[in-house]
């Protein structure tokens, strides 16, 4: 990998193990709770309506995934009003950009002809290196991937145009929200999101209320019980039809390199849909894979839950990452061995530009000196560290015991040579 003289920021997150508000943020929270947050159906549909001046939201079967969110969040008396309100503007979010996206499919009918052929999908876990791994292949010019602000709204609002020599709407709002973002340097440090970053497929699915995305945007567990229980395919073809409209906007013959961290669960969906697809899943210590997991998440526990229920919390995601791993070995062999890439994590790190070379290659892409260059500039213009780095401590912070979390996880470990972080 290539070596950085960055000097970084180092950052540690305490407060997992006696989580308390300063006086002043919990004063303000507690006078926020008078005022009644209505998530239902309706409210949301109504707002989106009224945001976009649109009334078809197509087929109707996104209202009880909808719902079944709402109900959720709504009946949660451990989550503060405002976070609540927060999760209200996510789902107003997701419903106006699927008003959008059908208005844009309805205006341009030709779109599901366009061709999708021989995607790119980085398939690894949350905090795995994913993001990393598809911002670099996606350096080579012969390649083109999902940026964060198409991600966030992938059909325009109708009637605002492109100003000629000004960057599009879309990118403005989304450069807004991430500066928003960075104002806490943690979020920061851990996940860019910048609007030219390339972010993930599973974004597409938003609108129909659909993914596992929306496990990070609040705790719900019930939905996901539901969400596993039912085949994604549907939702992994609406995504696609919403992919369809940004290459419309933006023609373009290039391949695509696209990631989603629920693909490691999701493989007989996303096969079924991108049948030719080149699948990349990388492989990471479980255990390193949690610390990260559980303190990025786990931000948001701090700060959404009247009483941090972190233990809630840290059950919930050793049982989530312990699934997926299961998941991706039970279906792995779905997937020929022509189209199927395992990448060891500390592969990646020990030489990131020749392992994403070597994915070119089983993609059928020629390595070139042109498209080396291309990723070692990349590496140039984003070195590791830039912006700090965070320091975790799984046992300290979790009370977790180490070793039985390696002995509950030592069905992955064997059949993959990770090798260990922590």
């Amino acid at each position: 990998m290539a070596q950085s003289n960055v000097q970084s920021k180092v950052f540690r997150v305490d407060q997992f193990q006696n989580p308390e508000l300063p006086a002043e943020r919990r004063e303000a929270l507690e006078q926020l709770e008078s005022q009644p947050v209505e998530l239902t159906v309706e409210a949301i549909e109504g707002a989106a309506k009224e945001q976009t001046g649109l009334s078809d939201f197509g087929s109707e079967d996104y209202r009880p995934r909808l719902k079944r969110l709402l109900d959720e969040v709504s009946a949660n008396e451990n989550v503060w009003a405002e976070a609540k309100q927060r999760f209200k503007k996510q789902c107003i979010k997701a419903a106006a950009n699927r008003l959008r996206n059908q208005e844009y499919c309805k205006k341009f009918p030709e779109i599901s002809g366009i061709e999708i052929e021989q995607p790119i999908f980085i398939t690894g876990l949350p905090r795995s290196g994913t993001t990393h791994l598809e911002n670099l292949i996606a350096a080579d010019r012969r390649l083109r991937y999902l940026p964060v602000y198409l991600g966030s709204e992938s059909t325009p609002k109708p009637g605002e145009a492109v100003v000629d020599g000004e960057a599009d709407p879309r990118w403005k709002r989304a450069d807004a929200h991430w500066q928003q973002m960075k104002s806490n340097p943690i979020i920061a440090a851990m996940h860019e999101h910048s609007p030219n970053h390339a972010c993930g497929e599973n974004e597409l699915q938003i609108p129909d209320f659909a993914s596992y995305q929306w496990e990070w945007m609040a705790d719900v567990p019930k939905w996901r019980d539901y969400y596993l229980q039912e085949d994604q395919t549907p939702h992994y073809r609406y995504g696609k039809r919403i992919l369809q409209t940004i290459m419309h906007q933006f023609p373009d013959d290039r391949r695509w390199i696209l990631k989603g961290n629920a693909q490691a669960e999701q493989l007989l969906p996303l096969m079924n849909v991108y049948p030719d697809a080149t699948i990349v899943m990388t492989h990471r210590d479980p255990l390193a894979i949690l610390q990260s997991v559980l303190t990025m998440r786990g931000l948001a526990v701090l700060a959404h839950q009247k009483k941090p229920n972190i233990q809630a919390h840290v059950n919930y995601w050793v049982d989530r990452i312990e699934l997926m791993l299961k998941s991706y070995m039970r279906d792995m062999a779905s997937v020929p061995q022509s189209q199927r890439v395992d990448l060891l994590f500390q592969d990646v790190m020990a030489d990131d530009i020749g392992t994403a070379q070597s994915v070119l290659q089983k993609a059928g892409l020629v390595p070139t000196e042109e498209s080396k260059s291309d990723m070692r500039s990349y590496m140039e213009n984003h070195p590791r560290g830039r912006d700090g780095r965070v320091v975790y401590d799984l046992a300290g912070n979790f009370d977790l015991d180490v070793d039985k979390l390696r002995d509950r996880f030592r069905f992955y470990t064997d059949a993959f040579s990770v090798k260990h972080e922590v």
